[in-house]
């Protein structure tokens, strides 16, 4: 009695548990909450949902990797709506094979995620592209890789013979979850919105603060490690003071998922009451939809976008029209290969001036497209680009802006701009600029208390009737002469730059008398000091007395290195090259 008892229970406890497992699975009736197929290669797939509770997702997918590599091209992720960090990433270790294939991967796993808001991401780049570290620099070889695919399908069977199978599938219990748009979901009050910039895109807005403010900024670009320069960024001016209050940096962002090169930031900065204008731009690749490598993991704010930190202060805030022109004093710009520009002005009293300049900074560590300001009073150098007061000027890492303000003192200047046989308007070698029309030197007045009356422009230096002799700009194989006459013993002062080395001159000059032809000075090796740039650019600047009488100025070149194709490192004035004589 006993026995059948128990078994009894036991068979009740059974059915019991049956009974439970059956409600449990009832109960749990999981639906679809994300589902995306049918994606083919450059396809970004997203989606949104929320949880109510912590809740367990069934999640299920296939995405692919390089041929024998073990990164993804194809994959999916999902990230916090609030942090924008991902909480969960289709890793190639926590995959198996799908039905047999080395490259194309399969998932399918539970985990379990807090109450709040998600987006799903799944990307399906190329087979060819490498999405890590390994060539950040993808862009560059394009079209190279594109040629050695083409007409040679077999090299890509192993992808698009399951290409078709890629998938992302995410189930969760009914009733725990709604769904929302993660485009639409982002699109709260904004100061300024650069938010998805296709290619070659040159954004400016301006904005007011109406009381000091702290903003949120959001942005995320394109950086080349080797360069060292962002190529995708944006940055902050006052727009009174033209000077930049903030900027995109390797300093200020950090690896933000896919390939190594996106880079950005979920910061604030903390700006006092005004005008400021922001600016966002974009090179030629990789930008939203139509990235070269994979995108980053929050790819919906690729490019930047700028909020009140405190959402209350948007009321405090308002749109600026940056009307502001400033007044052009000299302009160079568009400067082609092989050109030498220059234009002169003249201060009546100390003044501010705002100076643009795009130039190219060479291989040899120095600049060879390039400007300069000489004062033609003193004849000296009062500012020239230099790669510590240049910034990147987007394109090719060689490209380098000088974008600040100078004071100078009255007086007469010259302003000179010089360009080698390569990489210049029009005729780029490399990525252009992003403001490629500016290459070149502009010279505006800055400030809105700049007096344009102060201020004289004129194309030739004045003639000075101190100047007795001006040989310069002297290029390859050339012998030169200059006349000049003293009516009395004079003291002249003698500039000149040629080419010399290991005690001998190969450029140089010579005075002659014109009666006898006695030579009465020589520029000679032991005379010279170091010019700037290759040792072998040498240098006088001496003073002497001649006797009254006639004279000739002779300067001669060899076949190599000189105005303006040297070749090796230019002297700090290269246009000088040749001899100067004033009277001292």
């Amino acid at each position: 009695m006993k026995a059948r008892t128990l078994l009894m229970g036991l068979t009740a406890f059974l059915v019991l548990c049956a009974v439970f497992a059956v409600g449990a699975a009832t109960a749990r009736a999981d639906e679809i909450v994300v589902e995306m197929r049918d994606m083919y290669e450059g396809d970004l797939a997203v989606d949104g949902f929320e949880l109510e509770s912590k809740t367990t997702i069934s999640i299920s997918a296939i995405g692919a990797e390089l041929k024998n590599t073990d990164e993804m091209f194809a994959y999916g992720w999902i990230i916090d709506a609030d942090t924008r960090e991902p909480v969960w990433i289709l890793d190639e270790q926590e995959t198996d094979r799908y039905r047999g294939s080395h490259e194309i991967r399969e998932y399918e796993d539970d985990i379990k995620l807090n109450a709040g808001k998600y987006e799903v991401y799944y990307y399906v780049g190329q087979p060819y592209f490498t999405v890590g570290s390994k060539i950040e620099e993808i862009s560059k070889v394009i079209d190279l890789v594109e040629l050695f695919f083409r007409g040679d399908e077999e090299k890509r069977e192993y992808y698009s013979e399951d290409i078709e199978d890629l998938m992302l599938t995410i189930t969760a219990p009914e009733g725990t979850f709604t769904k929302f748009d993660p485009v639409e979901s982002i699109k709260k009050a904004a100061i300024v919105d650069f938010l998805r910039p296709e290619d070659e895109f040159m954004g400016k807005q301006g904005f007011t603060l109406k009381k000091d403010m702290t903003l949120k900024i959001v942005a995320i670009g394109e950086y080349f490690s080797s360069d060292r320069v962002f190529v995708d960024y944006g940055w902050i001016m006052n727009a009174d003071t033209r000077k930049r209050v903030w900027q995109m940096d390797k300093w200020t962002t950090s690896w933000v998922g896919g390939g190594r090169k996106n880079r950005g930031l979920s910061g604030e900065v903390e700006l006092p009451a005004g005008n400021y204008v922001a600016c966002f731009v974009t090179d030629d690749s990789h930008s939203f939809g139509s990235w070269n490598v994979m995108p980053p993991y929050d790819p919906l704010h690729y490019g930047m976008v700028i909020y009140p930190a405190d959402e209350n202060d948007i009321k405090s805030t308002a749109e600026f029209v940056d009307e502001y022109t400033e007044p052009v004093i000299v302009q160079i710009t568009r400067v082609r290969n092989n050109q030498y520009k220059y234009k002169g002005f003249t201060l009546d009293k100390e003044t501010q001036l705002h100076i643009v300049a795009l130039g190219e900074y060479g291989y040899q560590d120095e600049f060879v497209d390039y400007g300069w300001i000489e004062s033609l009073d003193g004849n000296e150098i009062i500012w020239e680009m230099t790669e510590d007061e240049t910034e990147h000027a987007g394109g090719a890492a060689k490209n380098r802006r000088f974008d600040g303000i100078v004071h100078l003192p009255a007086g007469s200047y010259m302003v000179y701009y010089v360009s080698d046989g390569s990489h210049a308007y029009r005729r780029w070698n490399a990525g252009a600029p992003f403001d490629e029309k500016m290459w070149g030197i502009t010279i505006y007045g800055a400030g809105k208390d700049f007096d344009s009356s102060s201020v004289k422009v004129f194309n030739e230096p004045p003639e000075s009737e101190n100047v007795l002799v001006s040989l310069t700009g002297i290029g390859d194989d050339e012998e030169v002469r200059e006349f000049f006459e003293l009516d009395s013993p004079t003291r002249i002062h003698i500039f000149a730059l040629g080419e010399g080395r290991d005690r001998d001159m190969f450029d140089y000059g010579w005075i002659e008398n014109a009666e006898t032809g006695e030579i009465i000075w020589e520029m000679t090796y032991r005379k010279t000091r170091y010019a700037g740039g290759d040792r072998k650019n040498r240098k006088v600047d001496t003073q002497i007395t001649l006797e009254a009488g006639q004279y000739f100025a002779f300067f001669v070149t060899d076949d190599s290195h000189s105005f303006p194709g040297f070749n090796t490192s230019r002297p700090d004035q290269p246009h000088k090259w040749g001899i100067t004589i004033t009277r001292d």
